[in-house]
């Protein structure tokens, strides 16, 4: 029986993924902290130790061996170094970071970005766990996950509007009208992702394979279609980026260095092309995007996070309905104002002729 390790494990990916390799017949080991647990099935076994620390790495893989390693926690960095000789192929799972594409999806080719550190990081790692492929040590697949949505997530950015849903509230803030458009993932379709590189290993060698759903619905969209399945109507209002503090929980998850609590995110569109994996694999994601959504609003509907807890700090949405109303009456005044300036208008015309008769 071939066996598999997963780094990881049991975030949001994780029990799909496990699940997936018990079924394909792998003897499936799960390499965590034991800090958290998910629902695996009964055969996986754990080996529990921190996969940050190159010691506790060494200690907790000394004497076994595995015929793939899918590594979405710890550092990469120093489990790389630590699987040669213990795997014969490693699955590795990161992120995009990839400089302004002026609105168009960007390819695994494009130019990535260095700054801030964390970037620079990111790029690090995956040059270094690339050199491992490219010495032989071992067969190298890096997935770069677009962020995700649905069930169990560390900062579920789809219960800023549902709880707002849940709590009555009539009206939704959205910046810059709610256009913009990001690639997103859901958990299941991610999953799959990585066992679409477990069934394909030649195809998959050596390759780096953006991952995000086909659709890509703006932030407008989004709402409307929460609001849908949960069975309420709800208005959008929208903010200027730089004004719309209550509407700044958008930038969660889409801008990793926005440190400022007062800091517009930025509102351009950031979006993947996944064409590569489709092309090379076969990869079609199992869950539309609706369904995905549908499925995000129950589930967070029947598993709340608790007000103030671990789930809302992530997200650091103060949901403050009564600020919030304050700054939409504000924006009322300040368009009436506006309304009430002189303005010579916009006269639009129609550019071809349309006779009434035919000329002689």
């Amino acid at each position: 029986m071939p066996k598999a390790l997963v780094v990881g494990g049991t975030g949001p990916t994780g029990p799909q993924i496990v699940a997936g390799l018990v079924e394909r017949g792998f003897e499936t080991t799960v390499f965590h902290r034991g800090t958290h647990e998910a629902p695996f099935p009964d055969e996986v076994a754990h080996l529990h130790a921190d996969p940050h620390f190159a010691e506790s790495i060494e200690s907790a893989l000394s004497g076994r061996s595995y015929d793939v390693a899918v590594c979405m926690y710890g550092r990469l960095r120093l489990l790389a170094p630590a699987l040669v000789g213990r795997t014969e192929r490693v699955i590795s799972v990161g992120g995009p970071s990839y400089l302004r594409t002026d609105s168009r999806p960007a390819g695994e080719a494009h130019e990535r970005l260095t700054e801030p550190t964390m970037f620079r990081r990111m790029l690090e790692t995956e040059e270094t766990v690339f050199a491992h492929h490219e010495r032989g040590d071992f067969s190298l697949t890096h997935l770069r996950f677009a962020t995700m949505y649905g069930p169990r997530q560390l900062a579920p950015r789809e219960w800023s509007i549902i709880r707002r849903l849940l709590d009555g509230r009539t009206w939704i803030p959205v910046l810059d009208g709610g256009l913009t458009l990001e690639s997103r993932s859901y958990v299941d379709n991610a999953a799959h992702a990585v066992l679409s590189v477990v069934d394909h290993p030649e195809a998959s060698a050596g390759r780096a394979y953006n991952v995000a759903d086909a659709d890509v619905l703006s932030d407008a969209d989004t709402v409307a279609v929460l609001a849908g399945h949960l069975g309420v109507e709800v208005e959008l209002v929208t903010f200027p980026a730089r004004s719309g503090q209550p509407g700044h929980f958008w930038g969660v998850g889409r801008e990793l260095f926005n440190d400022l609590p007062d800091r517009a995110p930025s509102m351009r569109h950031q979006l993947l092309d996944t064409s590569r994996i489709r092309r090379e694999l076969g990869y079609v994601e199992p869950v539309p995007t609706h369904e995905g959504l549908r499925r995000t609003a129950e589930w967070y509907a029947r598993h709340r996070p608790r007000p103030g807890g671990e789930e809302e700090r992530q997200l650091g949405d103060p949901f403050d309905y009564a600020a919030e109303d304050a700054y939409r009456h504000a924006a009322a005044e300040y368009a009436d104002r506006l309304a009430g300036i002189p303005f010579a208008g916009n006269t639009y015309g129609h550019p071809y002729d349309h006779p009434r008769a035919s000329r002689p």
